[in-house]
């Protein structure tokens, strides 16, 4: 099968979160399962870089599209590689199935008049973008109203990574018949190798702390202010703990730093910007709890990339991340925005015991058996063959 992968951000792209990893190891674990893949992407990295190389192949094709504008797209997440309405109207009839990563996108509005011109079929990820919240909240339902309806529409499935993304599908009117539910998955082989502990706190001159951590990147929907109000609290009756920040900023970081100044944790509180793997290994390895608050994350690979490493997890339970955590009873989950209920969730997982020793055991079993690339591919590739012999049938007749 020849599969094409539109997505706004590949790898080596990791500052905008976990769908550029995410496609990436679904692409490779694709293309080990025999398949031919083709990314169609932008050369966007972060809010500065962009990717010098146009085309790459390692087991892939890669095209990296020049983007129009780096600022729309880190600040506005507008991205626009215009080129990918030629390379489609040149090429879409090479390929049996596309896959659209992210919902509110040009690329996906370009995918779906073209997929109408030449009959080729396409399944949509969301990655959790669906929801209208925090911000652009009236172009977001303008971009529904007039395209986002059809896109979604016109889609011959939607891969929700949990069932609270179903849920959304749902509210728009797609009929359960057209939705799958197929979690992201994790290399869990990149965690077999762990690094000696101690070398990030003493990197950041952090020995001896307890370290509650969150990893991912630093914007209002994230949950931040109420892990900073709660480490306030936490830092009153325990003075060996440190919050670290670990990520990169989306113009959130002078809010938290305000806030900080203004509660003046008994602790001290550490930003190091965007940390990638292997460097994450030793974040994960010297962090005592990890801690992701959002209410709307989807999945979220971190928590999972954590209990791989032994490390306690704590999540917000009003999410697709806390959904599969508290499922697999893997971790301690607590109500968005609740600073006092996390606060206590942060010491029960600093002072361990055979319950959190439980619970991370379960978690790293949930992931090695369940989120497996491997797996995660053949349950895509399933969907897959369901699109493309129901598009063969719908042709000849």
């Amino acid at each position: 099968m020849h599969i094409l992968q539109v997505t706004p951000y590949f790898a080596p792209a990791y500052s905008y979160g976990g769908p550029p990893t995410s496609v990436h190891h679904l692409s490779k674990a694709l293309a080990e399962r025999g398949h031919k893949l083709t990314i169609l992407t932008s050369d966007a990295l972060d809010s500065t870089s962009r990717q010098p190389t146009k085309r790459a192949k390692n087991g892939l094709d890669i095209y990296y599209l020049k983007n129009l504008s780096n600022y729309l797209a880190w600040n506005h997440q507008l991205f626009l590689p215009f080129a990918t309405d030629a390379f489609l109207r040149k090429r879409l009839t090479e390929f049996d199935v596309v896959h659209m990563h992210m919902f509110r996108t040009y690329q996906n509005i370009a995918v779906r008049r073209h997929s109408q011109r030449v009959g080729v079929p396409y399944v949509l990820s969301a990655h959790g973008s669906f929801p209208r919240i925090v911000r652009k909240r009236l172009a977001k339902g303008l971009y529904d109203i007039i395209v986002g309806q059809s896109v979604v529409r016109d889609a011959s499935r939607l891969i929700a990574v949990a069932e609270a993304e179903a849920r959304q599908y749902q509210t728009m009117g797609v009929p359960v018949s057209k939705i799958e539910v197929i979690p992201n998955g994790i290399a869990a082989s990149e965690f077999l190798g762990l690094p000696e502990g101690g070398r990030f706190s003493r990197r950041h001159g952090l020995e001896g702390k307890r370290l509650v951590t969150y990893v991912g990147r630093l914007n209002a929907r994230k949950g931040l202010e109420t892990l900073v109000e709660s480490f306030g609290e936490l830092a009153e009756s325990r003075d060996n703990v440190a919050l670290v920040l670990v990520g990169p900023d989306e113009g959130y970081r002078r809010h938290l730093e305000s806030m900080i100044k203004r509660i003046r944790p008994r602790a001290p509180v550490v930003f190091t910007g965007l940390i990638t793997l292997p460097q994450k290994l030793e974040v994960f390895v010297d962090s005592d709890v990890i801690v992701y608050p959002g209410a709307f994350e989807i999945f979220g690979l971190v928590p999972f990339e954590a209990l791989l490493c032994g490390t306690p997890v704590i999540v917000a339970d009003d999410s697709g991340c806390g959904e599969i955590i508290a499922k697999a009873d893997a971790g301690l989950t607590v109500h968005p925005g609740n600073s006092k209920a996390l606060s206590k969730a942060i010491s029960t997982s600093l002072d361990g015991g055979a319950l959190i020793d439980a619970k991370v055991e379960r978690g790293k079993r949930f992931v090695q058996q369940e989120l497996d690339w491997r797996k995660i591919a053949q349950r895509t590739e399933n969907v897959y063959d369901q699109v493309v012999c129901t598009g063969k049938t719908n042709r000849s007749h």
